[in-house]
């Protein structure tokens, strides 16, 4: 062999059949990811590879890895606890113990252990990982769905921040594949998270795709995203790729790709498997140490220091919306708190956008009159929901409290709350300076005023059968809470209504309403035409997102079961009543369609939609409503239980916890009213036989099984 070829052989200018055919070269001494994508690796040309230099370097490789093998590696006490499963960010335990041991004897304080950087898969793991690649879809096809991604879903949740996933998937897409082993199957856990993180948001995307956006799609791209299928858990290659990883491989990637599973969940009516997997993401979590930011940074030099601080503010970002959906699910479906205010240390992140460069800029927080973030509006909800711990120790006393003024003092904070909202977010009369260059402001705005109301809501639920005060509150919040939840359905497009939100935050006020206006009808009779008029409204929306909304028609058939037992008990009241005029079903029909920018809002310009729906202002200002709390704090529990008219358990009314986990539903059929708001007339269902009867595991000395013998 000459000296000539040889230098040339060395060059290695391989080149790849599937490049070849593109008039394209590949420089590397593996196939392209292109390739392999397709998979397309045997068709790769190895022919020109010269075999002593590839025995060469084989043997050199092998000879090094000898000799570090040989040598023996630097051991300290508590690497040897590591696989006990202690945590790292505790200082209490066993390992915390010999952890500062080896401070006090060294000097030196070891960081938080890195988790493994690489994953080795055998060869079934290996060509599993390869067929959940191969179903990515076209990187035109992925961009534009990112697109839909962040403007049409992020803004509800702000999970993802859009400057560092376009860096991981330009990452991604760059990354050689010459990490993949050849003999190995050593992989990047990069190549596993970042895929993973792509298929969710690729899913959500197409759950929210509007109705035109499907022109820039090739139907043939998109075969592996998962769909509204039943088989959804053996098709999901987001827990197909995140199930190749060990728990020693988590980043804050894997917990954000977990994180939209949750979210893609709920949208799709799988509630029960939605909690499960928010509970397991919470865990993923902590095993990462985001529940205990001690606010420290650790960073290799000075210029990494930036860098640094946003990465943090990721992970702030991060564990504070896994705060707040584990806390509002727990309170709304009854479940365990998976996190513990007294196990968290959780930093409020800066409120600031994200820029692209952050190696020069560090994170500065925003004026009250600079433009918000998608992010402020959780920043905001966090100072009333780090409550609801509060309320979930209330509720494990029972409908009996032993110290009402407990809940006086946070009915007195949400009260605070709403009254100090930023006027960006307020409802009522709001600063609108930037809802041109936020699309999603209008409908942030209702969903914080709906949780505001909501939070009033969760609070007094536990006394509603115990509680005059506290049923006077519920059925106040509840039009209030009603109201927000239509004008949040106005800032809406159809192809927003999967959103879970409009569903819970609207079920669960009106059945507690109806259980108020059902079980004590001589109370709050001033609040009875407004309140049935309100919960039309909500049949009537929740009847109408029916198709796309799993949820939403289980809830509206309850609705409409429930409110043909009240109305059986408001004959009077309902018929004295003034009536919403029918311009008002008329205005709520008409939902025009809008894009781009406009995506978020019904463009009401000439159909008089706004001058139209006037909601009449009967529960009074929010001045009124310290006045509430102004009597006898001492609740005598005997006098309480007289006040009963039925005797119920101790558990509280949660309707869309019965709704997913107790089967509730209804035997027989409805015909549902034409018009919102329909008058009480001899053919309306005052005067109709009641029908239908509610099915599920409930309890015998429920409310569920009180309706069903009043029928």
């Amino acid at each position: 062999m000459s000296e000539t070829t040889t230098k040339k052989r060395n060059r290695i200018t391989f080149s790849c059949t599937n490049c070849r055919h593109n008039k394209q070269k590949c420089n590397r001494r593996k196939p392209c990811m292109t390739c392999v994508f397709r998979g397309k690796q045997d068709s790769c040309n190895y022919g020109d590879v010269d075999p002593e230099r590839v025995a060469q370097s084989g043997a050199s490789a092998t000879g090094s890895s000898r000799e570090k093998s040989q040598e023996p590696s630097p051991q300290n006490d508590h690497s040897y606890l590591t696989s006990f499963g202690y945590s790292h960010v505790n200082a209490h335990n066993t390992l915390g113990i010999v952890k500062k041991l080896e401070q006090l004897e060294t000097g030196i304080t070891r960081s938080v252990a890195q988790k493994n950087n690489t994953v080795k898969l055998n060869h079934s793991s290996f060509e599993i990982y390869r067929s959940i690649i191969r179903r990515l879809p076209c990187h035109g096809c992925v961009n534009h769905l990112v697109g839909v991604f962040f403007q049409d879903f992020n803004w509800q949740y702000a999970i993802l921040e859009r400057s560092f996933f376009d860096e991981q998937l330009q990452k991604y897409y760059q990354q050689p594949i010459d990490d993949l082993s050849e003999f190995y199957h050593s992989i990047p856990t990069d190549l596993v998270t970042i895929p993973a993180l792509i298929f969710i948001v690729l899913a959500l995307a197409l759950q929210f795709l509007p109705p035109d956006g499907s022109r820039s799609l090739h139907s043939s791209c998109l075969w592996g995203i998962p769909g509204d299928e039943q088989n959804y858990e053996h098709r999901c290659p987001t827990k197909q790729l995140l199930g190749l990883l060990g728990k020693d491989a988590i980043s804050l990637t894997y917990i954000q790709a977990e994180f939209l599973m949750v979210a893609w969940l709920k949208n799709r009516g799988a509630i029960a498997e939605s909690w499960h997997t928010l509970a397991q993401t919470v865990m993923d979590a902590q095993e990462i140490g985001l529940h205990r930011d001690e606010g420290k940074l650790y960073a290799d030099g000075v210029e990494n220091v930036c860098e640094q601080l946003w990465k943090t503010l990721m992970r702030r970002r991060t564990m504070l919306n896994l705060f707040l959906w584990d806390s509002e699910m727990g309170m709304v479906l009854g479940k365990s708190l998976t996190l513990s205010v007294k196990d968290c240390l959780i930093i409020p992140p800066t409120d600031c956008e994200v820029p692209r460069d952050r190696k020069a800029i560090a994170p500065s927080p925003r004026s009250p009159f600079d433009k918000p973030s998608v992010f402020t509006l959780h920043q905001l909800e966090y100072q009333l929901i780090s409550h609801i711990h509060d309320i979930k120790a209330l509720e494990a006393e029972g409908p009996y409290p032993r110290d009402y003024s407990k809940v006086e003092r946070l009915h007195q904070r949400a009260i605070e709350f709403i009254d100090n909202i930023p006027p960006i977010y307020r409802s009522g009369n709001p600063d609108t300076s930037f809802d041109d260059q936020c699309p999603w402001l209008p409908a942030q705005r209702e969903y914080l005023s709906s949780n505001a109301w909501l939070f009033l809501l969760l609070l007094h639920r536990t006394y509603i059968f115990s509680v005059a005060r506290s049923r006077s509150v519920i059925m106040k919040a509840g039009i209030h809470l009603l109201h927000a939840q239509q004008r949040y359905f106005r800032s809406l497009q159809p192809h927003h209504y999967k959103l879970f939100t409009l569903a819970y935050i609207s079920v669960d006020p009106a059945v507690s309403m109806l259980a108020v206006l059902i079980t004590y009808p001589e109370e709050e009779k001033g609040l009875v035409p407004e309140a049935f008029r309100c919960i039309r409204e909500t049949r009537w929306r929740l009847n109408h997102i029916r198709d796309s909304n799993i949820v939403a028609g289980q809830g509206a058939d309850v609705i409409q079961s429930l409110l043909a037992r009240a109305e059986k008990k408001h004959v009077q009241a309902l018929t004295a009543s003034t009536h919403t005029p029918a311009s008002v079903m008329e205005a709520l029909d008409h939902i025009t369609q809008s894009s781009g920018k406009e995506s978020f809002r019904a463009n009401t310009a000439g159909t008089g939609v706004d001058e139209q729906v006037q909601y009449p202002d009967a529960v009074g200002s929010l001045a009124d409503w310290p006045s509430l709390t102004m009597y006898n704090r001492s609740v005598d529990a005997g006098q309480v239980r007289g006040e009963m008219a039925y005797s119920f358990n101790d558990t509280p009314l949660r309707p869309t916890a019965d709704l997913t986990y107790c089967d509730l539903a209804i035997d027989g059929s409805f015909q549902y009213p034409a018009s919102l708001d329909q008058p009480v007339t001899s053919s309306s269902t005052v005067n109709q036989p009641l029908s239908g009867q509610f099915r599920g595991s409930f309890d015998d000395d429920s409310f569920w099984r009180f309706v069903n013998m009043t029928n």
